[in-house]
């Protein structure tokens, strides 16, 4: 039987907010691994839906390891690109 497929275009918000991570959070090189994997898999053209949860609760973890402050410091467009990814992270984690 075959898994459900998502279309990666889908996951845009995700992306957005991994890259936010990339680009303003202090990560380590095993933090920086998971978003390294995550582009991979997000640059095809549709995935797995468990891989899509997957990404998502990667996203979760590496917004935790960014600190409880991290988003403050943010400026709004990327503080709302963040919020918006974390929101659809949730989304496929826990109501899909």
């Amino acid at each position: 039987m075959s898994e459900e497929q998502v279309p990666t275009a889908e996951l845009s918000r995700l992306a957005t907010a991994l890259d936010v991570l990339d680009e303003r959070a202090a990560l380590n090189h095993r933090y920086r691994r998971l978003i390294t994997d995550s582009r991979a898999a997000l640059a095809t053209p549709r995935i797995r839906a468990t891989q899509a949860r997957g990404i998502a609760k990667k996203l979760m973890v590496l917004a935790r390891a960014a600190g409880p402050g991290f988003p403050d410091d943010l400026p709004e467009p990327e503080r709302a690109a963040l919020r918006s990814g974390l929101a659809q992270a949730d989304e496929l984690v826990f109501h899909t």
